[in-house]
């Protein structure tokens, strides 16, 4: 039987105010925006890698995701044969 442990507060507070996490926020959410407009894709990248400049430990999932978004959404506006910029 496992024992509950209620969260560390102070390495909550630490992950959420880490060096990088900001731009590690800012390249989800452009990735998300990359579906719709693929050319906030390369924001996205961008602030992946300042993400990693920064030395946050996630950085490589946003690289992915922003990739990953950035395709699906080239891909996505030419099946649809609408311009890559809006």
């Amino acid at each position: 039987m496992t024992v509950f442990r209620p969260p560390d507060r102070g390495r909550l507070f630490a992950d959420l105010t880490a060096p990088g996490r900001s731009s590690f926020d800012w390249a989800v959410l452009l990735a998300a925006l990359a579906l719709l407009i693929p050319v906030s894709g390369l924001a996205s990248v961008l602030f992946a890698e300042r993400s990693r400049r920064r030395g946050y430990p996630r950085w490589k999932a946003a690289m992915a995701i922003g990739i990953w978004c950035l395709v699906l959404g080239v891909s996505l506006r030419a099946v649809m044969h609408v311009g890559v910029l809006p």
